[in-house]
């Protein structure tokens, strides 16, 4: 099998070491209304020891070697695909390949940039968005990456988590990872106004064409589970329909 499709490592498992202190036990203090534990994601962890519960694992170069313990079981490709002259899509696809990945707890996933300008973020109310990660899982993120770098992420707790590409969202670059058996329904958090912190926030849910590939019948949990994996190929055109809202000119403006 291709090293860019899914790669099954066998037996690779590594730990993190806890913060300790009195850093740690306030922030264990001030959860959020969310149920987030910031003390998690304040964990002590330094490159290229191991993988950062919020910020994961930067490599820089494909080639990196990263320390044994640290070596994924699974791969999935960022992409962006030029437009087709023979289809009506008048854009570029953008797309994590595959799209929806069925992995075990503590599996490492390296997320690998095809090409570039990507994220792998979480949804999470620490980033404005309605939680779609597991209760208790920190708001991680990747930063922006070039072409042919890559991203490791462990993902210890099982549960739904549903991810995206901060630049390209809207297009539809989302992805589902299934982590253990499946629930029978993802526990996701509210989306609209919301209080946190004594303040009024907006959590956003998957925006424009993300809300189409999150509702294709493929990337269910459980049908995520059954198959492994399902390809951005596969899923339905019409959950990849490109919707874009532009705002209303000023009056008179334009005539």
């Amino acid at each position: 099998m291709d090293r860019r499709q899914i790669l099954k490592a066998a037996g690779v498992t590594s730990t993190i070491p806890l913060a300790s202190g009195l850093g740690a036990a306030r922030s264990g203090e001030r959860e959020k209304a969310d149920g987030s534990d910031r003390g998690q994601a304040r964990r002590e962890c330094a490159q290229p020891q191991c993988i950062h519960p919020v910020l994961g694992y930067s490599g820089l170069e494909g080639e990196e070697q990263v320390p044994a313990p640290l070596q994924p079981q699974y791969e999935v490709d960022l992409i962006t695909r030029p437009p087709d002259a023979e289809s009506e899509r008048p854009l570029p696809e953008f797309f994590f390949q595959p799209t929806g990945l069925a992995v075990e707890p503590g599996d490492v996933v390296r997320f690998n940039l095809e090409t570039p300008d990507h994220t792998v973020t979480a949804y999470h109310p620490q980033l404005g968005r309605q939680r779609r990660v597991p209760e208790g899982v920190p708001a991680f993120s990747s930063p922006v990456l070039g072409t042919g770098t890559f991203w490791l992420y462990r993902f210890d707790q099982p549960g739904v988590y549903d991810v995206l590409c901060a630049p390209h969202e809207i297009f539809g670059m989302v992805a589902r990872i299934v982590v253990g058996d499946p629930p029978a329904e993802p526990a996701f958090g509210p989306s609209g106004p919301v209080e946190m912190g004594g303040e009024e926030i907006e959590l956003r849910p998957p925006a424009l064409t993300a809300g189409l590939v999150y509702e294709d019948p493929l990337l269910e949990p459980s049908t995520i589970a059954e198959r492994g994996s399902v390809s951005w190929d596969e899923l339905a055109p019409e959950s990849k329909e490109v919707l874009l809202e532009f705002p209303e000119p000023p009056a008179g403006e334009g005539e």
